[in-house]
């Protein structure tokens, strides 16, 4: 219920969506008529199709490098940088790395291991692979966006997309920080009960108080993570509540998927890019967000219970930074 409008990495909020069944195909060693890859790791690949070649029938898959973290399995979110060529008409699709040479961050997908939200091509690649390896994919259109394409990222229905993948981290969906709260937040604000790993925090708010006017952003646990940089990704836990109501209307400790997005670029409420960036990874906040800076004056959400001039409250537990 925070996001402002919906994150697009490959250019669409969909784009790793797809209704297909997964194939695989055998490894190939290079120069067996896979494209080439050439850049450090944690760079924007590039991608050298072989001349005069189709693309294989089949999904196929290596390990250009070898990562030395953890094996990722089903069900765990894995945290991927990568770079897509189409490889009909040798054209660019996009990459989630910095365009300025690291000036800005770079803008990293999270996606679940096993859902049907992920393209097959990556749910292969991916479930079993070691954090910190490089991998290449030849994604047939089935195991791809399949006979459908996808017009708005320039995937035609038999277009073959080559992809290299990055892993960053893995984690469990129910990831959390540590630590115990021993602060609340000052006079006449929301309290907040229950430690992390201890499932929804549980928010008061203090009866016949008017909600602040302006935007509260106060830290209950303090982390010992990095700062917070606009632009970053964050993996996140929140709960939400309705000042007005007092209602719990969304909840990702409820749901046990931790949440990510790129904060400070628009794609989630103000109050929450306004009062997180500056905290820390491991910091507990409390957002306490005027309507001005939550869903404004155009009508809140509805299906929420959410209305134009209510103060929406947040517990957000800052789980990383990627």
């Amino acid at each position: 219920m925070i996001v402002r409008r919906a994150v697009a990495p490959l250019a669409l909020a969909a784009a790793f969506a797809a209704g297909c069944s997964s194939g695989s195909g055998p490894k190939q060693s290079p120069g067996s008529g896979l494209p080439q890859v050439t850049g450090a790791v944690g760079q924007k690949a590039v991608i050298t199709l072989p001349s005069g070649v189709a693309a294989p029938a089949k999904l196929e898959t290596r390990t250009l490098v070898q990562g030395s973290g953890a094996t990722l399995v089903s069900g765990q979110l894995a945290a991927v940088n990568y770079t897509v060529v189409n490889w009909t008409g040798d054209k660019a699709l996009g990459d989630t790395y910095s365009a300025d040479g690291g000036k800005t961050p770079n803008q990293p997908q999270v996606v679940t291991l096993g859902s049907t939200g992920l393209l097959p091509a990556w749910n292969t690649a991916l479930t079993g692979a070691r954090i910190g390896s490089r991998i290449e994919i030849v994604a047939p259109p089935a195991d791809a966006f399949g006979s459908q394409g996808n017009a708005q990222a320039g995937v035609g229905p038999k277009d073959d997309l080559v992809f290299v993948l990055d892993v960053i981290g893995g984690y469990e969906a129910s990831a959390d920080i540590t630590g115990k709260q021993a602060t609340q937040a000052g006079a006449g604000l929301p309290t907040v009960a229950g430690d992390p790993g201890g499932g929804n925090p549980k928010v008061t708010i203090p009866a016949g108080a008017k909600p602040p006017a302006s935007l509260v952003a106060d830290t209950l646990i303090h982390g010992s993570g990095e700062a917070v940089q606009s632009g970053r990704t964050l993996l996140m836990q929140y709960t939400g509540v309705d000042w007005n109501t007092g209602k719990n209307f969304d909840s990702s400790f409820t749901r046990k998927q931790a949440f990510s997005t790129t904060i400070g670029a628009g794609k989630v409420i103000k109050g929450w890019d306004d009062g997180l960036v500056g905290k820390h990874v491991g910091d507990r906040v409390l957002l306490v967000i005027p309507p001005s800076l939550g869903y404004g004056p155009s009508g809140g959400q509805s299906s929420a219970g959410i209305g134009a001039n209510d103060t929406l409250v947040f517990v957000v537990d800052i789980v990383d930074a990627l």
